[in-house]
């Protein structure tokens, strides 16, 4: 039980991070390449913990 719960927790900080990382690129004055994007996606997804990673399979 202790292990779920400290997952859950990682998993809503990871969904605000990815959350935040959109709206950034959502305010930005001029919208940036898809490549771009892509790219801080792939960053934020290798940043994260294995298990969070692992949703994420698709997309590296």
């Amino acid at each position: 039980m202790y292990c779920d719960d400290i997952q859950d927790m990682r998993l809503s900080i990871t969904l605000q991070s990815l959350i935040g990382l959109f709206i950034e690129q959502l305010n930005q004055p001029t919208h940036l390449e898809s490549e771009t994007i892509k790219n801080q996606l792939r960053q934020w997804i290798d940043s994260q913990a294995l298990f969070i990673k692992a949703l994420f399979k698709d997309l590296r």
